[in-house]
């Protein structure tokens, strides 16, 4: 699954899954892509966070979708 953050001035909003609850915070990208890197991606059910990890941690951004790959040519 490819996706693309959302950050603003280095930092992403994210909700983290407390027990019942959900808090709304900011972190850097550099600390988001850390989470990301060592989670599992999971499908979200949180609108405005399409990035779910564990289903844990929810980050904004995008969900992209990976471009059909190209038919080699043969060269003659």
């Amino acid at each position: 699954m490819n996706y693309k953050l959302k950050s603003k001035d280095g930092k992403v909003t994210f909700l983290l899954h407390t027990g019942k609850d959900f808090v709304k915070n900011q972190m850097s990208v550099a600390s988001a892509q850390h989470i990301i890197d060592t989670g599992k991606l999971k499908k979200s059910t949180k609108e405005g966070y399409p990035i779910n990890v564990d289903n844990k941690w929810y980050f904004e951004g995008e969900i992209c979708k990976t471009p059909a790959p190209k038919a080699e040519e043969d060269a003659e």
